[in-house]
């Protein structure tokens, strides 16, 4: 305790206490947030590829670079759900 005795040591001075995240999480965390920026960077060229041959399957790779990142949420939140 400090010298509040109502907050712990690790709380921000807003009364938030901070989450403890070890570095794996985080180095993880990184890795997928750069590789989704790379995939986005990458996308109109995807689109352009894929549209060549049928426009409706460029459009289908749009929706799952759109529904990706909710699908990765859903899985995390049943993943630790699991755990408890």
């Amino acid at each position: 305790m400090n010298e509040r005795d109502d907050q712990p040591e690790d709380a921000r001075p807003d009364g938030v206490s901070s989450p403890d995240y070890d570095r794996g999480t985080l180095i993880i965390a990184g890795l997928i947030f750069i590789g989704f920026a790379l995939l986005l960077y990458f996308l109109p060229a995807i689109m352009t590829a894929i549209g060549g041959d049928n426009p409706w399957a460029a459009g289908a790779a749009v929706g799952f670079v759109l529904v990706l990142p909710f699908l990765g949420l859903w899985l995390r939140g049943r993943a630790r759900r699991r755990n408890r």
